[in-house]
């Protein structure tokens, strides 16, 4: 079975512990940085959207360097569909169809690898190290912040190099 975000099996549901570090401080951010850019709606937002996606990505990773493995609740599956998970959420909060939630998703998908592939992925690296050890001593607002301050920048990027493709 081919399995999306939008399909999954609960054994992709992260554990309410892990997303509130990984995915609500990032989509908060993300939501947020969308708004500054002018759409009220996350989900209207690419650059934002890829933005949320990185920012996971990111977190997770750094959740999976400094948490121990036995420490760690949630399935690596869980932990690995997060990015693009968060991303169905905010499709499907803004009622799309599954059908169009899951072709969002792979165009997310093929615009973070263009991305990659031309360099542009890993900007705001500072950020969610910052991000990261706020979360880690439990000062939220200040992890939203560096959140905030990671998805402008990589905003700007994804725009700067949108820009640049003519």
């Amino acid at each position: 079975m081919n399995e999306t975000p939008t399909s999954a099996p609960d054994s992709l549901r992260l554990a309410s512990g892990e997303y509130r570090l990984v995915v609500a401080p990032a989509l908060a951010a993300a939501a947020e940085t969308a708004a500054e850019r002018g759409d009220p709606h996350l989900f209207n937002d690419m650059a934002s959207m890829l933005a949320l996606v990185w920012m996971v990505e990111g977190l997770v990773a750094r959740y999976r360097h400094s948490v121990p493995l036995d420490q760690q609740t949630s399935e690596d599956r869980a932990l690995d569909a997060a990015p693009l998970g968060a991303c169905a959420l905010v499709f499907t909060e803004s009622e799309l169809d599954e059908a169009s939630v899951d072709e969002c998703l792979g165009a997310l998908r093929r615009a973070a690898q263009m991305l990659e592939d031309d360099g542009i992925a890993r900007t705001g690296e500072e950020y969610l190290d910052q991000a990261w050890e706020a979360l880690r001593t439990e000062a939220n607002e200040d992890a939203i912040a560096h959140l905030r301050a990671c998805a402008r920048r990589l905003g700007t990027a994804v725009d700067e190099w949108e820009a640049s493709r003519g």
